[in-house]
């Protein structure tokens, strides 16, 4: 076993989705063949239609277009029949907390769900994305991995969809997986924070 950090910072335009993510994997023992240190980025631009992945720790990029990345992109739709899952099961084994309580500054509940282990995920109901944000998230759906983007659909469990999530903790059998987010805010983003650092090599592949 061992520890797993990582620190993200996602930007949203009307136009542009940038993110900014450091990872870092220590293993223990044997799992330290699998310990990583990485810091890595991604740049997806609807007015020109393209894809940079950047790694910041080897100061290069790639850029490929949205044709490009779809034609080779494998047919994500054939799902394994095994991950149908009994949604009245786990409806009947979750519970929301009647009261507020406050993390870092936002005031959240608390919803937890007893399956397959232990999940609990902290919500506001006051805050909100922006309608550009849910719009750009759709347009980019096909193009990034979502792994600094830490939403998902709790309207089965009673919940607003366009609550956000602040906080989630999630235990099970394979390990142990923690979220925070630290700020949300109104972003008055320069241009060039939003394009590839200078002088960083463009490779092809990242």
């Amino acid at each position: 076993m061992g520890s797993m950090q990582s620190e993200s910072k996602v930007v949203y335009s009307e136009d542009i989705f940038y993110s900014n993510v450091k990872f870092s994997l220590k293993g223990k023992g044997v799992a330290r063949l699998i310990s990583r240190d990485m810091h890595n980025g991604t740049i997806i631009n609807l007015k020109d239609s393209t894809v940079s992945n950047i790694d910041f720790k080897k100061k290069k990029y790639s850029l490929k277009t949205f044709g490009e990345i779809l034609e080779n992109k494998k047919d994500a739709e054939n799902k394994d029949s095994s991950n149908s899952e009994n949604v009245n099961e786990e409806l009947n084994e979750f519970n929301v907390s009647k009261e507020p309580e406050f993390i870092n500054g936002f005031e959240c509940y608390k919803l937890t769900i007893e399956r397959n282990g232990t999940n609990i995920i902290w919500f506001s109901k006051t805050l909100r994305e922006p309608d550009f944000v849910k719009i750009i998230k759709y347009k980019i759906s096909d193009f990034q991995n979502g792994w600094a983007n830490m939403t998902m659909d709790l309207t089965k469990y009673g919940i607003d969809k366009d609550s956000v999530i602040v906080k989630m903790s999630s235990e099970s059998k394979s390990g142990t997986f923690d979220f925070e987010l630290i700020s949300f805010q109104n972003y008055s983003a320069k241009d060039k924070e939003l394009e590839v650092p200078n002088g960083f090599k463009k490779v092809r592949k990242i």
